[in-house]
């Protein structure tokens, strides 16, 4: 199942949300469907649990002169549903029922406070909303059907603390958050706690594995780092075995010298360890070495 279904299941599941702000829930349904006017009411989606309860909402909002119809098609295996008002007379109804219970628009204190906001936007959610694989990226959206939504459902957002982005997709306007915390905090007001929680959980696993990679590519810098400076001491030193040999350096560069031949793979921190010295010490004898090794190959 999808992030979008897990959440749209979610608010579906509320039975305090659909009882208690019945009003504003199907407000935001109804409003952000595919069509909202006396031309024609309708939704299109493909949750199966918004389709039945658009259709199941009107007729409790409205008593109906006609029926409500709802058409599934199936699309290279997706079930698309699209639910329609069909008489004229119970579109206009509908339209005149709204615009009495929120004749100044939707506004915060028409719809009542956070939680009639609450309820308002999850119908909108419902109606257009959907949620990336948060797995791969953070990403909650609202793709509006109609260019005049946008003002209302970015403006509606704005009242109660929220951010949106807004962009352009296929001409028509996509109301947007990539912030994590912002989704969080969004997902709990819309009365999805559990994808909020996953959401957390998620992010928690990621931050995991970077360090963990931040960790490993750290170490392995650092092995490629010894590894080259070792390789070049290790030529150094049989340059001087070939031109010079060992034997003519003073004691203590022919010992550092012989124990990096005998430990190739070996860091500062482990020559001083077996030679008894100081990291900076044995760097000290390794720059004599390879200076050394400079001024042979000059000559």
């Amino acid at each position: 199942m999808s992030y979008t279904s897990q959440a749209k299941n979610e608010i579906l599941s509320d039975r305090h949300l659909r009882s208690r702000f019945r009003n504003q829930l199907a407000f935001g349904l109804i409003c952000f469907g595919q069509q909202y006017s006396q031309e024609g009411v309708q939704l299109s989606t493909m949750e199966s649990g918004a389709a039945r309860l658009y259709a199941s909402m009107i007729p409790k909002l409205i008593p109906l002169e006609g029926t409500i119809t709802t058409v599934e098609t199936d699309n290279a295996g997706h079930i698309a549903y699209n639910v329609r008002l069909d008489q004229v007379g119970d579109r206009r109804n509908l339209l005149n029922y709204f615009a009495m219970l929120y004749p100044e628009g939707v506004t915060y204190d028409l719809l009542g406070g956070d939680e009639g906001t609450a309820a308002f936007v999850c119908g909108a959610f419902l109606a257009c909303g959907g949620l990336s694989d948060l797995n791969r990226d953070y990403h909650l959206e609202f793709a509006l059907p109609r260019e005049e939504l946008e003002p209302v459902l970015t403006g509606i957002l704005s009242e109660v603390g929220f951010i949106p982005r807004q962009t352009k997709r296929r001409g028509l306007p996509v109301v947007y958050f990539h912030d994590s915390e912002q989704m969080e905090d969004l997902l709990t007001f819309m009365h999805c706690s559990k994808m909020s929680l996953e959401l957390m959980g998620i992010k928690v696993l990621k931050e995991r594995r970077n360090a963990a990679n931040r960790a490993f590519n750290c170490d392995s810098a650092n092995i490629d780092k010894v590894v080259g400076a070792a390789s070049a001491q290790i030529a150094d030193i049989r340059r001087l075995t070939k031109e010079q040999g060992l034997e003519a350096l003073p004691d203590e560069l022919r010992e550092t010298a012989r124990l990096r031949l005998e430990m190739p793979e070996a860091s500062l921190r482990e020559l001083a360890e077996a030679l008894g010295l100081s990291r900076s010490g044995v760097n000290h004898r390794l720059k004599r070495l390879s200076q050394l090794a400079g001024k042979e190959q000059d000559q």
